[in-house]
């Protein structure tokens, strides 16, 4: 191979004074054809040198070596081509939206990265509903968060919680064509289940939040008539329910709370009802007036000990008394919405009513038993009283 000019006879090439990096030589090849070789240094530890054809190609490499070292350093030269193939079809793929390819490592990072050794998301679920149980949540609360959960965690068992994505939760929620109230409980408890995953540092943020809620439409609430109200309370004793059903239609107590109630927080010669902090909702504890008709129903029944309705045998008790009663068709939650409607008739202040009820605003009064019964009806109601008649025939006694 004959050596160019800028060679000396020892063969190592001499730069040419004024000549900048990179080193641009000519070289005659065995073929005889003449290429020019862009000579890079030492790039990694290895000489880096690129041929070209013609002298035009080459300068115009150089220039475009000179630019890249200047703005990156010299680490770009020792790029491999096949990364440079995948970092041409990246920087495509994120071109249409507006991303570059160290921003989209970032996040990849960020957001992949940094939660590959979280567990899987059944394995979360299990762990909340572990520190739920060990918290001594509510039994109803355990076992909601464990149904709704369980049945989302199911169908991604294998996935991390920070691998999924809004479109995935649209997706799921949107399958199998669920009311929007059962769409709501779904979220909610998704997004407790990504606020915990959050503070255990499983996932960065909670997607469930950038979910809309649907709109659930408020009907107006159906209440029990007069005499289905009597009716109710006749029929009531002989399935040992009577205290549930007063304490519903006169105390306007929830029924969750009925079935946690224990017999000392009902005291008859107070004429007062303690819901405390582990029977009320979220906790909030007050004390409920007992009505002269609530106290006298309540005297018909045997000595309250423990609690006040027994769980075990409630469901079937509670069927077989509204048929017993003709109400096979029950209206939700008809005992507190009777009470609500009937004590705002009577008393015409929304405030009194929803401290009965336990709510913290008038406005669930206002927007839910306003105007549903007349006063003279509220009057009625409130003058239910058990006749000697039906404490005869129920064998109940009076103290």
């Amino acid at each position: 191979m004959k050596r160019t000019a800028v060679e000396s006879n020892s063969g190592k090439v001499k730069r040419r004074a004024g000549q900048r990096w990179p080193k641009i030589y000519k070289k005659v090849h065995r073929s005889g054809q003449v290429g020019y070789v862009v000579d890079l240094g030492l790039i990694n530890g290895k000489r880096e040198r690129r041929s070209f054809q013609s002298k035009v190609e080459a300068e115009t490499f150089g220039e475009m070596a000179r630019v890249k070292k200047q703005n990156e350093g010299t680490a770009a030269f020792g790029i491999s081509d096949g990364v440079r193939v995948d970092a041409s079809k990246a920087s495509a793929m994120l071109a249409p939206h507006g991303v570059s390819l160290i921003e989209a490592a970032r996040y990849y990072i960020d957001h992949v990265l940094a939660y590959r050794n979280a567990p899987p998301l059944p394995q979360i679920v299990n762990n909340l509903i572990d520190e739920a149980t060990r918290n001594e949540r509510r039994q109803r609360t355990v076992e909601d968060l464990r149904y709704r959960l369980d049945t989302f965690a199911a169908d991604f068992p294998d996935r991390k919680l920070s691998d999924l994505t809004v479109e995935d939760l649209k997706d799921w929620l949107d399958e199998d064509g669920w009311s929007p109230r059962t769409r709501i409980n779904f979220v909610t408890k998704i997004s407790q289940l990504y606020n915990y995953a959050i503070k255990h540092g499983w996932a960065d943020m909670n997607l469930a939040e950038r979910i809309d809620r649907p709109s659930v439409e408020d009907k107006e609430p159906e209440i029990l008539t007069i005499a289905q109200a009597r009716s109710l309370l006749e029929q009531s004793l002989q399935f040992g329910l009577l205290p549930y059903v007063a304490l519903g239609l006169f105390a306007g107590l929830r029924s969750a709370e009925l079935l946690r109630l224990s017999a000392d927080a009902v005291k008859l010669d107070e004429r007062v009802i303690v819901i405390g902090q582990a029977v009320a909702k979220k906790r909030s504890r007050r004390v409920v007036e007992m009505s002269d008709g609530l106290n006298a129903w309540l005297r018909l029944c045997p000595p309250l000990v423990g609690a006040v309705v027994a769980g075990a045998a409630f469901r079937d008790n509670f069927e077989a008394l509204k048929q017993a009663a003709g109400l096979e068709n029950w209206p939700h939650n008809a005992l507190r919405h009777s009470f609500g409607s009937y004590h705002l008739a009577l008393h015409g202040d929304a405030t009194k009513t929803a401290n009965q009820m336990g709510h913290k605003s008038t406005e669930v009064v206002h927007n839910h038993y306003k105007a549903l019964v007349t006063k003279a009806e509220a009057e009625k109601f409130w003058a239910l009283r058990p006749v000697s008649r039906t404490a005869a025939t129920l064998g109940a006694h009076e103290s």
